[in-house]
């Protein structure tokens, strides 16, 4: 009975000092170094280039806080994705290895040069070949060899129509009026729409509800993005329908509608773009809930 009780004693001794030993280990994780690429800032830069071995560059240019795309098309730039792409200056590397060897990486004839520039001062960043192992991508910036997510050189190759914004009036934009007279469904009521600090007016012999125009405003204009962008040649043979836009500050924007079925597309005349939208959606965005008035 009593060996009994001093293997007891025994074993709980065992898993006392274990237990203890375990409480005083110090915890070790292992962590990786992280290198960062840049001590840059996304605000620093007012014009980006993309530069590609056989295609023409892309080139943005920064105007009023917001991009714009000057090369290979004119137009109002997708801010996300401008931002996605300068994003890069902000990305780490677990490597960063010496430049001595840019072959070796596929830095010697990249696929990818991005030059974020400011001031005339230029950042170069160049896009090299996947590392078989990780899948990230090798990058040279400042004589130094980083390893990154290939995502950033995807972003910056995606094709310069999709990087045009979607929305068909850009942020900057403030609408005063909207004039619809000229299309059919409205020519009798000649109908005009005018907003003032988000209180909206009609011209005589139409009426609406302020909660709905707000409605529509919102989800017809504001935030309702085109399925696709494109460049388009505008036969001015044809006689198209078309209304106009005008901003707070005196601007006037034409539109023509070019298809109503099976999709809708409007030309605005500025940009030169074609916006193609849902033939559902598209039939919102020219019929506000305006009807007559009750006798």
């Amino acid at each position: 009975m009593k060996n009994r009780w001093l293997i007891n004693i025994f074993l709980l001794l065992v898993v006392l000092s274990i237990s203890l030993f375990l409480f005083l280990k110090p915890t070790q994780t292992k962590q990786t170094k992280q290198f960062e690429v840049s001590t840059l800032s996304l605000g620093d830069f007012d014009v980006v280039k993309i530069e590609f071995p056989s295609r023409a560059p892309v080139i943005f240019k920064k105007n009023n806080d917001n991009w714009d795309m000057l090369e290979p098309i004119k137009g109002r730039a997708d801010q996300f994705l401008v931002q996605k792409i300068i994003s890069i200056v902000a990305t780490s590397s677990s490597e960063k290895l010496p430049s001595n060897d840019l072959a070796k990486y596929g830095l010697d004839k990249p696929a990818v040069k991005l030059k974020l520039i400011h001031k005339g001062l230029e950042e170069e960043f160049v896009f090299g070949t996947y590392n078989s192992v990780t899948e990230d991508q090798y990058l040279l910036f400042k004589g130094n060899v980083y390893l990154i997510s290939g995502a950033y050189s995807e972003a910056a190759s995606t094709q310069p129509i999709e990087l045009i914004d979607k929305l068909p009036l850009s942020k900057a934009e403030q609408i005063k009026e909207f004039d619809f007279s000229r299309l059919e469904q409205w020519q009798s009521k000649h109908l005009k729409l005018t907003r003032n600090k988000d209180e909206w007016k009609a011209n005589e012999g139409n009426s609406f509800k302020q909660d709905e125009m707000a409605e529509w405003f919102d989800m017809a204009w504001v935030k309702n993005q085109a399925r696709s962008v494109e460049k388009f040649s505008l036969d001015l043979r044809v006689p198209y329908k078309s209304f106009d836009i005008r901003t707070v500050d005196g601007k006037k924007i034409t539109f023509l509608r070019v298809q109503e079925s099976p999709e809708t597309q409007l030309f605005r005349v500025d940009e030169g773009l074609l916006y193609h939208f849902g033939s559902d959606i598209g039939f919102t965005m020219m019929n506000p809930p305006v009807e007559k008035p009750k006798n």
